[in-house]
């Protein structure tokens, strides 16, 4: 692996590193938050910033959230999905697939600021673009690499069900927000006994969140804040799922501090 850095020797004409450390320390991250903001980039265009753990993400608000085209399209998807229905013998590579699983995490890291920052229309477009990306893996990938991507649906779906549900009672339409909340569980539900092969999906975050929700909406018996420590425990899972395992080893090292 070829690592590049800016340093001593590096060219003179390259922009100065510079230290974010002030910048940092005025933006507190915590673990059990999605911190989000919107700045203006010096294209004048609108961006999206998230804090994470040691040091923070900047993003388009539209299109691919790096910014680039690759291979000249708009996103990987568009490039791998035009390609495949062009070509009836098309089979995803192991690069192309990793090629989607970053743009997947890309477009992940955006709709999570999208939602804290209550942009619902944009989490809706984000998910959906996840939710093909898993779509083409199901349909040209290996079963491996399909197995193993499709683990991400049920939360991505829960997150594509929650900014519609958010939609609806910004317009107070609680009637079509439950039904599109009974429908999610549905959906969901059944990725996981068929897809995922999980005989227990009500036990799975993505359903208890949503329940969670429905329970706010009509009133009944709201269930109370997670405790600190379950919230770590679906955070850990989550970051499992993701392949993020640096996040998963700090989530874990704080599970344990809590718990001595």
């Amino acid at each position: 692996m070829r690592i590049s850095s800016i340093g001593e020797h590096g060219d003179s004409d390259l922009i100065k590193p510079m230290d974010i450390g002030k910048l940092l320390n005025d933006w507190p991250f915590d673990p059990l938050t999605v911190s989000a903001r919107i700045i203006r980039g010096d294209d004048g265009k609108k961006k999206i910033q998230m804090r994470v753990d040691l040091g923070l993400i900047q993003m388009e608000y539209s299109g691919r959230p790096d910014g680039r085209r690759p291979k000249g399209s708009k996103s990987y998807l568009d490039h791998y999905r035009s390609t495949a229905s062009s070509n009836k013998d098309f089979i995803l590579t192991p690069r192309q697939s990793f090629d989607l699983r970053q743009e997947g995490m890309q477009y992940y890291h955006r709709y999570l600021s999208l939602h804290q920052l209550k942009d619902y229309k944009g989490v809706i477009r984000d998910t959906r673009h996840n939710l093909d990306i898993l779509n083409l893996i199901a349909n040209y990938a290996g079963a491996a690499e399909n197995f193993t991507s499709q683990q991400h649906r049920p939360y991505v779906m829960m997150m594509n069900t929650s900014a519609k549900i958010m939609l609806k009672l910004e317009e107070n339409d609680k009637t079509e927000a439950l039904r599109i909340l009974r429908a999610g569980v549905r959906q969901i539900k059944n990725v996981y006994e068929n897809i995922l092969d999980d005989p227990q999906p009500d036990l799975s975050p993505e359903i208890y969140q949503l329940r969670e929700l429905q329970h706010r909406i009509t009133d009944d018996g709201v269930p109370t804040e997670l405790p600190a420590s379950e919230k770590l425990e679906i955070e850990l899972q989550m970051a499992l799922l993701s392949e993020n395992y640096e996040k998963a080893a700090t989530i874990r090292d704080q599970i344990s501090r809590s718990s001595k």
